[in-house]
């Protein structure tokens, strides 16, 4: 039975592992999310890994020579538990397919928010101030554009502390 793994790479070698894994046959998945980063004065939008460092296969211990994972190029090693490899629920690589936009990245704000969309802050020093959601970042906070005094400021909260605005 196929069942999916983690396999843990070399630093930023993600992509190299999984054209390597690629063509020993190894089904792959690395989910993207958009970041946007700063360097010196220009923002720009790139694509990283949500998990930086890992990589998901998806092979059949029973048929596949998974031993060979390990001595692939981009490839540390394959993430074992006591005498082997452990596999980890279907259900997470479903989800993280599922929540992908019609580019592959993974949107990772809840279901019923998106970007653009307005809600309002539940408590803190801005507690019941309505904001246009701008982007999240790693960290799972938000950066948000408040309107304070005729001027839009972007703030940063926490996640978990936002509602969709009625």
């Amino acid at each position: 039975m196929r069942e999916w793994f983690v396999v843990h790479t070399q630093s930023r070698g993600e992509r190299r592992a999984v054209h390597h894994l690629k063509n020993q046959n190894f089904d792959t998945y690395l989910p993207y999310c958009r970041k946007q980063v700063r360097h010196g004065r220009k923002t720009k939008t790139v694509l990283q890994p949500i998990f930086p460092g890992y990589v998901f296969v998806r092979m059949d211990t029973n048929c596949q020579r998974w031993h060979a994972i390990n001595s692939t190029v981009g490839v540390r090693s394959l993430v074992e538990f006591g005498d082997g490899p452990h596999p980890i629920d279907s259900a997470i690589i479903e989800t993280l397919r599922s929540r992908e936009d019609d580019g592959g990245c993974v949107n990772l704000l809840p279901e019923d928010l998106n970007q653009g969309d307005t809600v309002r802050i539940r408590e803190g020093a801005l507690a019941d101030y309505t904001a246009l959601l701008e982007e999240i970042s790693d960290e799972k906070r938000v950066f948000l554009l408040l309107d304070l005094m005729g001027q839009k400021v972007r703030v940063r909260v926490p996640l978990d502390n936002l509602t969709k605005a009625s």
